[in-house]
């Protein structure tokens, strides 16, 4: 036996010895599931700790709440010191995205908030290191997938609970909320969750697979009762859409282009039909949609419509619109509903809160970002490896390559009434860090 197989090959005992590099992985991957899984239940529950005194008071710029991200990161410090390579490489290829960064570390410097901007700056960049590291800690995909569910269904056990002790807190007129003060916020942890176990229970078996099933049903009823219509809209075309897509991804390549072409061209087509008709008979384009208000949202996306006209290049700089300085922030200027009788820490419109703070240069780049994920994840489900090799080889399996196409497709379709791209210390910013994370490992790993 060579001397490394010896150093490798478990004593009498059965015991791996504490040098034997597979235990050292396997500890390292269980330290970086654990520390994603906390951190996902912070974002889900941390900003339970604001205090209530101040309606402008937000997570984003609470002392405490700093202080535990710090905490992540030093627990993931033993990560670094086995994966710092690997970390390093990743960071390196995220080049788009450390070049987004770059621009809204510029754009503090011009921010209505500067102070504000900046803290949420740095927590943002902290957050991305965080999950760089924990993402080069997981080798094997059900680890990430497990470590995803885990989160979202304990919280998902903790609302149904509080639900039960207190109905009439946790049922509010909207939906159910569970502890949190509106009912998105336990629609969307409900909506990552279902899309994340879903595709591991081709990766499990036994036991493994039983306990996700029962979490799934868990969130899947937490869903349901909260009445989030846009977080349900997505698991709901999930479960539709993707099995299509993973049949099309076994076809011939020029198919496929054939079939991305006809998806293209068919709406565009019928769009341009139905503006045409409208030029020919008189019709108002916009008539069907004259009456909808999208549970009040179209008040808010007028006002951030002119808002943005303010500043259409450059923006309001980094998260500098919503939940800032009171003195400053626009919306709290208005005789508006949601500047008078309630405050609201977002424009319900990714896009167009991006476009209020980035201008149109920041959410071209966001643009650019989120389209070159959602064609990594796209080419990875034709180029992965079947669920059955997953726990083997450590590379991606064909159902994470799924779960990251459908949760980037799925926050596409989130964030046009809701806001969560490139926002700091969402539960959804968190999902899209590690899924552009994952999908770069993916492709430096050499895509098979």
């Amino acid at each position: 036996m060579s001397g490394h197989a010896a150093l490798a090959a478990p004593g009498r005992s059965g015991i791996a010895r504490r040098d034997d590099p597979a235990r050292a992985d396997r500890w390292t991957e269980t330290l970086a599931s654990l520390i994603l899984a906390l951190t996902l239940l912070w974002t889900v529950f941390g900003s339970l700790t604001d205090s209530v005194s101040d309606p402008t008071q937000t997570d984003h710029v609470n002392p405490f709440n700093s202080l535990v991200w710090l905490g992540l990161l030093a627990a993931s410090v033993p990560i670094l010191q086995r994966r710092w390579r690997e970390t390093v490489a990743l960071l390196a290829a995220s080049w788009p995205l450390l070049l987004l960064f770059g621009y809204f570390a510029l754009s503090v410097t011009w921010a209505l908030d500067p102070p504000t901007s900046l803290r949420r700056l740095i927590l943002t960049v902290l957050q991305f290191a965080l999950m760089a590291i924990v993402v080069s800690g997981i080798r094997r995909a059900p680890a990430l997938h497990v470590a995803i569910a885990l989160a979202c269904g304990a919280a998902g056990l903790a609302d149904a609970a509080y639900g039960v002790i207190a109905p009439g807190a946790a049922m509010t007129d909207e939906g159910f909320a569970g502890l949190h003060s509106q009912k998105n916020q336990t629609g969307l942890t409900m909506m990552y969750g279902c899309l994340a176990a879903a595709p591991c229970l081709f990766l499990l078996r036994g036991r493994g697979r039983a306990a996700l099933l029962a979490l799934l049903a868990v969130m899947g009823g937490v869903l349901l009762i909260s009445r989030s219509t846009t977080s349900q809209s997505v698991v709901i075309a999930a479960a539709v859409v993707m099995p299509l897509l993973l049949l099309i991804a076994r076809l011939p390549r020029r198919v496929i282009l054939a079939i991305a072409a006809v998806g293209v061209l068919v709406p565009a087509a019928a769009l341009l039909a139905y503006l045409a008709w409208c030029g020919v008979s008189g019709s108002d384009p916009l008539l069907p949609m004259r009456d909808a208000t999208f549970t009040a949202r179209n008040g808010i996306w007028l006002f951030v419509l002119d808002e943005i006209a303010k500043r259409p290049w450059t923006g309001a700089g980094f998260n500098s619109f919503w939940a800032i300085n009171p003195a400053v922030q626009p919306s709290l200027k208005t005789d508006q509903w949601f500047g008078v009788y309630a405050i609201i820490s977002e424009g319900h419109d990714g896009y167009l809160d991006l476009l209020a703070t980035g201008g149109v240069i920041g959410l071209a780049g966001g643009l650019f970002v989120l389209g070159r994920a959602v064609g990594q994840a796209g080419l990875a489900i034709a180029r992965t490896q079947p669920a059955a090799q997953a726990w083997r080889d450590g590379r991606m399996a064909r159902p994470t390559a799924a779960f990251h196409l459908a949760f980037l497709l799925g926050l596409l379709v989130h964030n046009f009434t809701e806001s969560s791209l490139f926002c700091t210390n969402g539960l959804l910013a968190v999902g899209l860090l590690v899924a552009m994370l994952d999908l770069e490992k993916w492709r430096l790993a050499g895509m098979p």
